[in-house]
């Protein structure tokens, strides 16, 4: 069959599907993936991208369209195809990971469509027209600078340049100076790897390098992963911990996804473009610019931030590199040094700060990841501490009995909670849970509100009931895609819930599941 007949009845065919498919539900977060030595044979592989990546193209038609109902019944398509993988196709690491993109696409796509535009409102602003003088004056300024980046002066980065260095002049000074308690981490990480020292300037774009930054579309920390791509590179996201914000571990993952996109891609430009808005749209734009593969000539068929975002990166290099020049200031380096130690099961850090005369603040900065300054019941958490503190903090949490190593636990509302069987299941009292948490009227609670439950002051609770921090509630629904060696029982475990709530929340009449299937994981 002649390609073109061959892509204009795939076309079809998709259309029909993703006009007929009835959405199943909210959708939720993407998955983790992990590598698999089973590749599926390459038309196989190139036959499935070809219908996901169809599907998401009329999704995003659906977005341009303003059409919510269209872009679920994508959505609810695209999971069907996911589910339906045939065996060949589910035990490849490629189209895993691929998948895991897509979602986290149709989670911006979802957000485009929620907040009124087809694109984000975020970002470098569009470029605006500037003279023949200025890029000359531009690119004399760069000329004697060293760029390890393939770094451009045209119209469009001296635009974005007089951008940073005039209006966004003063936001742009005092990320600098944050930039110097990151830099000297960044660039080591970089290093290690083998990449661009220019590349630890990307916080600058992503994030002002702000660590607790977080963008309107769920993207989150100095580097600003979706949840599912930090997922990816081994971040953990959940309820009690959200490692992206964790500007350390966040840049040994973004270091990772870096190096993978330039393998992907061979450009640094393509790659740049693919950090910002996903691969598959990169790999879309080309496709649309007949195969072009030059980010300049490719621009227009990508996202309006994703076509200002290596403009914007190359304007941000030519500033930092010449801050004389642009009135800036110098960048004063300071290296955090942290060492990380173990901590097995719940610890709340205001205990910790109590016991080892440490401030909470302090405690609480060096771990941005632990969202309500609690560490998991379940397993070991690499607790961060300032160098040359090892030993006196693991000492103190030695010292601790561990009854008294957590004061607070965290709860999630879930259909049929009242305050006061919160209160029993912990050990608190309706008195303390409606102070801790200001409540008005504690018989109206609504589902996926956090409370904090404070712990009984006199201690009751044995080390069997203070197991259930583990239950911190049920979070938002989330989507999962099975990996190899998963089972119903690892996976309920993992996400805080049972067997039997996963089991009716997917209409699974056994426990049988197999690589590639996504499951919607049940409050």
């Amino acid at each position: 069959m002649k390609p073109v007949l061959f892509l204009a009845m795939l076309g079809l065919a998709l259309g029909v599907g993703c006009r007929t498919a009835q959405p199943t539900g909210p959708p939720v977060e993407g998955p983790p993936v992990e590598s698999s030595i089973v590749p599926a044979l390459p038309h196989q592989r190139d036959a499935f991208r070809a219908r996901i990546e169809g599907l998401f193209d009329l999704a995003l038609e659906a977005v341009e369209e303003r059409d919510a109902e269209g872009l679920a019944r994508c959505e609810t398509a695209l999971l069907r195809e996911l589910n339906q993988l045939p065996d060949s196709l589910a035990r490849d690491n490629e189209l895993l990971v691929f998948s895991a993109e897509i979602l986290d696409e149709f989670d911006r796509l979802r957000e485009d469509l929620s907040y009124g535009s087809g694109e984000p409102a975020e970002g470098p602003p569009d470029p605006l027209p500037v003279s023949a003088e200025q890029v000359a004056d531009a690119r004399k300024k760069a000329d004697d600078k060293q760029f390890d980046l393939p770094v451009v002066v045209n119209a469009e980065v001296t635009s974005l340049l007089g951008f940073y260095t005039g209006p966004f002049r003063d936001n742009f000074a005092t990320a600098l100076g944050r930039a110097g308690d990151f830099l000297p981490a960044i660039r080591e990480e970089l290093a290690r790897r083998g990449l661009p020292q220019d590349l630890a300037f990307l916080p600058m774009v992503e994030s002002a390098f702000h660590p607790g930054a977080r963008s309107r579309a769920g993207a989150q920390g100095l580097w600003q992963f979706m949840a599912g791509t930090a997922r990816l590179y081994d971040l953990r996201v959940d309820s009690l911990v959200d490692e992206r914000n964790d500007p350390f571990l966040a840049t040994t993952a973004a270091a990772a996804h870096l190096a993978d996109l330039f393998e992907a891609f061979g450009d640094w430009e393509l790659a740049l473009a693919a950090y910002n808005s996903g691969s598959g749209r990169v790999r879309r734009a080309i496709q649309r610019a007949g195969g072009e593969r030059d980010f300049w000539r490719l621009r227009r068929f990508l996202p309006r931030e994703t076509r200002n975002y290596v403009p914007a990166m190359w304007a941000v290099l030519v500033a930092v590199k010449n801050p004389e020049a642009y009135g800036l200031p110098a960048i004063t380096e300071n290296p955090n040094c942290l060492a990380r130690i173990p901590v097995r099961g719940a610890l709340d850090l205001a205990v910790l700060a109590e016991r080892s005369g440490l401030p909470e603040e302090s405690l609480s900065a060096w771990n941005p990841a632990l969202t309500f300054g609690l560490t998991p019941m379940r397993g070991e958490y690499q607790l961060a501490v300032e160098c040359g503190l090892e030993d006196e903090v693991a000492g103190v949490l030695a010292s601790i009995p561990e009854q008294e190593r957590v004061r607070r636990f965290i709860h999630r509302v879930a259909q049929g909670d009242t305050v006061s069987a919160i209160a029993g299941r912990y050990g608190s009292s309706i008195q303390a849970i409606v102070a801790a948490n200001g409540l008005r009227n504690p018989n109206r609670l609504s589902i996926g509100q956090t409370l904090v439950v404070p712990r009984d002051p006199i201690g009751r609770l044995t080390g069997s009931s203070s197991a259930r921090v583990a239950s911190t509630g049920a979070g938002p629904q989330r989507r999962y895609v099975v990996r190899q060696g998963d089972t119903l029982y690892s996976i309920a475990l993992r996400h805080r819930t049972t067997v039997a709530q996963i089991m009716r929340r997917n209409g699974l009449s056994d426990s049988l599941i197999r690589p590639g299937q996504v499951l919607v994981l049940a409050p």
